[in-house]
């Protein structure tokens, strides 16, 4: 049974799957503040993970960011050029392999978290790895794994890891919901971003709106919305949807994944990337790790908004931010094309 639902998925993904993504936009990248990367895969199965740490120089201590990838993406290689960025720039990142084929969704929390709180242990008693600046320590993800970053945060405290100080929630979605935990529980002192896109059919933005509304705790001035759109002025256009965060590297391709080469290939790098998601993840970590808000470093959004300009001149369409989510179109149909029925179910405590 778990066998045909994710042939139907695949079938499905390809159906749906974009067929050209916009420019490069390698151009004005500051060269990166580290020359190498150590890997250090650590543990077996749904509870494993993997150090990615910057090297080259080598620092003492580094802030840690926590990238958990979407539903059956397990393989870095499929996140990698956006993993070899955010660690090139100085940060450790710790990516949880939640999950294998077969998993229960139920599982996938009690995974990530039990994996975190090993990878603070080996960060913080080895002396062959960097030490972990538990002062600067932020979660991120995409998809399934956008939820699990809220998620994440909300529990953070209640098993010694420390405060998120940044959540970036990227075109969250389920496949099979869960109940709990409290999303009201994620630290006010957290700077939460959740980004949904325009032509997201695979989730829509209803789970994106639902997190954005349940952090209650996190004060207005210290969370945004934003909603990237598609502009097809160009070519290769550029295309928002559920798969445009992804950012394919062949070095970190450890072959795993039962849609590996499609993966692979779908996740071009590209201007929606680097002027895109990366920049409001690294705008995000930025204000969360000097402990400003988010105005304080896109000067009311216009940070946010720059995405650069086609050959003609004209900018790229900007993303819509807003603290007002009745500001903000909706994605439609707002909880995607759901692959199965929309059931809820209890998940197992932490």
């Amino acid at each position: 049974m778990a066998l045909t639902r994710i042939l139907i998925a695949a079938l499905v993904a390809l159906t749906l799957a974009p067929t050209a993504h916009a420019g490069d936009g390698r151009q004005g990248e500051p060269a990166p503040r580290h020359k190498s990367i150590r890997k250090s895969e650590i543990g077996e199965g749904p509870r494993s993970y993997i150090l990615f740490e910057p090297a080259d120089p080598t620092p003492d201590r580094a802030p840690v960011v926590v990238f958990l990838h979407g539903w059956l993406a397990m393989n870095p290689g499929v996140y990698g050029a956006w993993i070899d960025h955010l660690v090139r720039d100085g940060n450790v990142v710790i990516y949880p392999r939640y999950m294998e084929t077969e998993t229960p969704v139920v599982e996938f929390l009690p995974n990530t978290l039990d994996a975190l709180v090993d990878a603070f242990v080996v960060l913080e008693s080895s002396p062959t790895h960097i030490k972990a600046d538990r002062s600067r320590f932020a979660v991120m993800g995409h998809s399934t794994g956008g939820v699990l970053s809220a998620q994440v945060a909300a529990l953070a405290r209640s098993r010694g890891l420390p405060d998120p100080r940044a959540v970036v929630a990227v075109t969250p979605g389920d496949i099979v919901r869960t109940r709990g935990p409290k999303l009201s529980d994620i630290p006010a002192t957290t700077l939460l971003v959740v980004v949904a896109a325009e032509h997201d059919i695979i989730t829509g933005d209803g789970r994106a709106r639902q997190i954005y509304r349940e952090a209650t705790s996190v004060p207005t001035f210290r969370k945004k919305f934003v909603l990237f759109r598609t502009d097809l002025r160009g070519r290769p256009i550029f295309w928002a949807d559920h798969l445009a965060p992804t950012a394919s590297l062949a070095s970190f391709d450890n072959g795993d994944g039962p849609f590996h080469d499609f993966q692979m290939y779908q996740g071009a790098t590209n201007a929606i990337d680097r002027e895109g998601f990366w920049k409001v993840a690294d705008l995000t970590l930025a204000a969360a790790f000097a402990g400003q808000s988010l105005d304080d470093v896109t000067r009311r959004h216009g940070a946010f908004l720059n995405l650069g300009y086609w050959s003609d001149g004209h900018p790229v369409i900007a993303p819509i931010v807003a603290d007002d989510l009745s500001t903000i179109p909706r994605v439609i149909p707002a909880h995607g094309l759901r692959l199965f029925p929309w059931t809820v179910i209890d998940a197992p405590r932490p």
